[in-house]
């Protein structure tokens, strides 16, 4: 076992007050975790960056976590360029352990081809030259994606079929308005991912690279449609409850009050109100129709660090109250699935983000990022990490035992005060633990 040090708590404590103090970012915090225990918890700035009126962040402050919200997506399946790389990075939280927990159950496998489940894949067209020219040259698709490519990122799924405007702004598969029921927003999100093309478009065919895009989401209707159940729900179920956390996909009043607002990050580094520049995902007072699998969560930090724990204490066998997983389907969260050309293109995208990750070697198991060698200073091989759009981040290291998670609200993505904020955080953990 491992803690953190008394001047491990201290030097995090300095980092906060320092971020706070200098306004690198607005409202925030860091929750760090030990297989165990929760280690470290704090924050710092206002739910409004610039309105003390609207209330101080704290650890129970909610972040919209984005792209970490595929982990979620992914798990519940086991048991039953410069600009466009930038936007690649930011759009993954982890939907994955959902279709984990399918698969355990037997009601997936990782082979089944997507089209046993969703019709409205089979006529798939790849675009050439996507990101190299204006003008891709559209073919038809060699395969078919499964259930396992949708895991990995390799179906070939892009969210990049057509660059949203402004460059910054999420893609229309996310932003389009829900109506009528959850089978009908289900088809309406088909429509709107084909962008014009004749067949929902690929990147690449499938199983030959990695793609970001929308595989989390399709996999979320996936779950709807194995369960019957919406992907909110089914989360909630075998997830959050047994676990014992909040996460969720649904805002209430009351979590709208806990919700911190979104901030810009203007040309010149200053920070102002997000406003109405870009649309985002439907939330409440609106209904939400479709449970979006690639972004749709809402979490605090010290939840999100509570799921990465649970899946710590699986891995390493150690006793677990209501697993949501097997240990053996946990210890492939942290395996490679990824071909050599795919993980040289997942190193391209995070080169844009953490070049320091992305030389030592990146590749994606059925949930995550995974490093493929140790990081100085830092994580060890084989740990799981990522990122979402709005600025949260997080990494799971079952090898020293720890996780680490930041956050904050600001976009565009890959902000640099909120990768400064975790770079130094991780930093500070692993140079102040100590055995218990």
């Amino acid at each position: 076992m491992v803690k953190l040090s008394a001047a491990g708590q201290k030097a995090l404590d300095d980092l906060v007050t320092q971020f706070q103090a200098e306004k690198k970012v607005p409202g925030f915090g860091i929750a760090v975790t030990s297989v165990d225990r929760e280690l470290y918890t704090s924050a710092g700035g206002f739910r409004i960056h610039d309105d003390p009126t609207s209330g101080a962040v704290t650890p129970d402050s909610l972040y919209w976590i984005c792209s970490m919200t595929k982990l979620l997506a992914s798990v519940r399946i086991f048991e039953t360029q410069l600009f466009a790389d930038i936007v690649f990075v930011l759009i993954f939280l982890d939907l994955q352990l959902a279709g984990l927990i399918l698969i355990e159950q037997g009601k997936l496998n990782f082979d089944d081809p997507v089209t046993k489940y969703l019709p409205q894949l089979k006529d798939l067209v790849v675009l050439e030259g996507l990101m190299a020219t204006p003008t891709p040259t559209p073919r038809p698709a060699q395969g078919v994606p499964t259930i396992l490519h949708l895991l990995a990122h390799s179906s070939g799924s892009t969210y990049f079929a057509k660059l949203p405007e402004p460059i910054y702004a999420l893609s229309k598969g996310y932003t389009f308005e829900q109506t009528g029921g959850r089978e009908q927003a289900q088809e309406e999100f088909f429509e709107h991912i084909k962008e014009g093309q004749s067949g929902i478009p690929l990147a690449a065919d499938p199983g030959t690279s990695f793609s970001y895009g929308y595989s989390s989401d399709i996999l979320g209707i996936i779950v709807e449609r194995v369960t019957g159940q919406s992907l909110a729900d089914f989360c909630e179920q075998y997830i959050f409850k047994p676990i014992g956390i909040k996460t969720t996909f649904r805002l209430t009043p009351e979590l709208i009050a806990k919700l911190i607002d979104l901030s810009f990050r203007n040309q010149d580094g200053s920070i102002s109100r997000l406003g109405d520049r870009i649309p985002l995902i439907q939330r409440y007072p609106k209904e939400v129709l479709l449970d979006l699998g690639g972004i749709g969560g809402y979490s605090t930090l010290p939840d999100y660090a509570a799921l990465l724990r649970h899946l710590l204490r699986i891995e390493a066998g150690k006793d677990v109250p209501n697993p949501i997983l097997k240990q053996e389907t946990v210890k492939g969260l942290f395996k490679p699935q990824l071909t050599e050309a795919g993980a040289g293109a997942l190193a391209a995208i995070l080169s844009m983000w953490d070049s320091d990750v992305a030389r030592n070697g990146v590749n994606w198991s059925t949930g995550l990022a995974v490093t493929t060698k140790d990081l100085p200073g830092k994580r060890r091989a084989n740990s799981g990490f990522w990122g979402g759009w709005a600025g949260t981040l997080f990494v799971v290291d079952p090898t020293t035992g720890i996780a680490i998670v930041t956050g904050t609200q600001i976009v565009p993505t890959s902000d640099k005060g909120a990768i400064e904020l975790f770079d130094k955080a991780e930093g500070i953990v692993y140079a102040n633990l100590e055995d218990d």
